[in-house]
């Protein structure tokens, strides 16, 4: 079962919306973020914890490790939520 919504992020005193989607099976749920056209992947750990797998494409800037931990934290905020 999929969901999308949007995630509000506040990065270097700029408002950023960013498009997201909510996977589910079972009790497995994994978050998929467009960040600047490449899609990060936030899935649950074995302690319970959001990672972030963010995909390496060399012609493309990379993406902000600190912009991906607010995106984690946005979404920590919003599973704390359910």
């Amino acid at each position: 079962m999929e969901h999308y919504f949007e995630i509000p992020v506040t990065y270097k005193n700029e408002a950023l919306l960013f498009n997201g989607r909510l996977t589910t099976f079972a009790y497995d749920y994994t978050f998929y973020v467009n960040v600047n056209g490449r899609e990060v992947v936030f899935e649950q750990d074995g302690q319970g914890n959001l990672r972030a797998i963010v995909p390496e494409v060399k012609t493309i800037p990379a993406i902000e490790a600190e912009l991906v931990a607010h995106i984690g934290e946005v979404l920590k905020r919003i599973q704390a939520a359910w």
